[in-house]
């Protein structure tokens, strides 16, 4: 598999590629900045940085994507890792498989709770599971969860499908409940996460007007009518530093959590650093203020 980090061309970049007098570089880079060019560095033989001079310009696309798939003949398999600044462009690169970090987050489920909970134990905790989809992905991540909790919840359209697994974690004596009351199954909810409503959906629900609600769904999660908790759209984790990593400014210009992502067989465990809503990062604060809210 090969990575490739794309990020926008800077001054500094630009200096680097050409070691030329500092007066001749500044000429250059007023033209170079209106460009459609795409300058390549390779890392080693499976990481690699692209940087784009103008991102506005459409030329500018059409000259990556036959970089891109020049790549792509050469090893039938690439993905790519956008820079922060360049995340507004996702759109443009819907052809190749682009690493948003979605899989960490979801691996680092428990983790998320354990850093919004703090020293409050996990194992007091009822959590709410919101899915309509009766996957291989939705089971691993309920089991998973399921006996380091209290109760489990589950909230789903599904309901038949699910009751396959209720019977069997009851077997087991884990307390689990299968509902699908739109006005009821939230309304006491303080915990809840989200694997694939939509936003719309979730609107059809009465939801706990203080309660968290941990959102791991591609949908962003937004303008839910009375709701004054908080909602956790995105996470960033801790990343061990290396030093191509420091070299060549990935640490910088891309989050880490996608970086994590990019690293094979990476061995590092998944150490959750921050939190992000709709409005950027949650601060400690706000998880402190909510916490008084739980403990009520």
């Amino acid at each position: 598999m090969i990575n490739i980090y794309i990020k926008k061309l800077e001054k500094e970049d630009f200096f680097e590629f050409y070691k030329k007098p500092k007066w001749l570089i500044k000429f250059f880079w007023k033209i170079i900045q209106k460009s459609n060019l795409v300058f390549k560095k390779e890392i080693d033989e499976n990481k690699k940085i692209y940087f784009i001079a103008n991102i506005e310009k459409k030329s500018t696309y059409k000259n990556l994507k036959k970089k891109l798939q020049k790549e792509k003949t050469k090893t039938q398999k690439i993905q790519i890792i956008l820079s922060k600044k360049l995340k507004q462009y996702k759109e443009n690169f819907k052809d190749y498989k682009v690493i948003d970090g979605r899989q960490t987050y979801i691996n680092a489920l428990e983790s998320v709770l354990k850093k919004i909970l703090q020293e409050t134990p996990i194992q007091m905790q009822d959590i709410y599971i919101l899915t309509n989809r009766y996957t291989e992905q939705s089971i691993n991540i309920i089991r998973n969860l399921i006996q380091k909790v209290k109760t489990m919840n589950i909230i789903t359209q599904e309901i038949q499908k699910y009751k396959t697994l209720e019977e069997m974690m009851q077997e087991k004596g884990i307390a689990i409940c299968i509902a699908n009351n739109k006005k009821k199954s939230l309304k006491k909810a303080k915990i809840i996460i989200n694997l694939d409503f939509s936003n719309e959906q979730i609107k059809n629900y009465i939801i706990y007007r203080n309660a968290i609600l941990i959102n791991l769904s591609q949908e962003k999660i937004t303008s839910l009518k009375g709701f004054e908790g908080i909602i956790v759209q995105d996470i960033d984790i801790y990343l061990e530093n290396q030093e191509w990593l420091t070299q060549n400014k990935i640490l910088e210009d891309f989050r880490k959590i996608e970086i994590y992502e990019t690293i094979a067989n990476s061995k590092q465990k998944i150490k959750v650093d921050k939190l992000y809503g709709n409005n950027g990062e949650i601060d400690e604060k706000e998880i402190g203020n909510w916490k008084k809210i739980l403990t009520n």
